[in-house]
């Protein structure tokens, strides 16, 4: 749901922690674009050789894999889309200061996107951590056209199934 979807987003929709629970977003074409950049995301590394160093792969389907999968995206997305994004966005809107940085990619995406590849930088290389930027500006685009974090889960979910399913 988008923003001038706003009168329609109280009567369809349900604010769970100040971020509204919607269904819609599925049937918009730009989810489905993004969905569709994830597979050329993952076709260009597999094409150029960038395999990424993993603790897990497919074929040792346990935990781990759910929770690289499944609960890693989730808390990250709750962490840097629905706390930070949020804070710098109101820091933004606070201080009078423009929030929109290139057509609708916000200045509290951005930094929350360098934010979440320097957090990957833990766990992989520097080029990997830089190859998290993209998908992160995506969630982030997700979260602030349909104000909830559910899309940019889903898509979070979806990009990580990839990597460690396919790749």
């Amino acid at each position: 749901m988008k923003r001038s979807d706003s009168a329609e987003a109280s009567s369809h929709s349900k604010n769970v922690f100040g971020l509204y629970v919607t269904r819609y977003y599925w049937q918009q074409t730009d989810f489905w674009f993004a969905c569709f950049a994830a597979v050329l995301f993952w076709s260009s590394f597999k094409l150029f050789g960038l395999e990424p160093h993993l603790p897990v792969t497919a074929r040792q389907f346990d935990l781990k894999l759910v929770y690289l999968v499944i609960l890693f995206p989730i808390l990250e997305e709750i962490v840097f889309r629905g706390l930070i994004q949020n804070a710098i966005q109101q820091l933004l809107l606070t201080n009078q200061l423009h929030s929109i940085l290139i057509s609708r990619i916000s200045y509290a995406n951005v930094i929350t996107s360098l934010l979440f590849s320097a957090g990957h930088l833990w766990s992989h290389s520097v080029l990997w951590a830089m190859a998290t930027f993209i998908p992160s500006l995506i969630f982030g685009y997700f979260k602030d056209q349909y104000q909830s974090l559910q899309p940019s889960i889903w898509l979070h979910i979806f990009y990580n199934s990839g990597f460690y399913l396919f790749l």
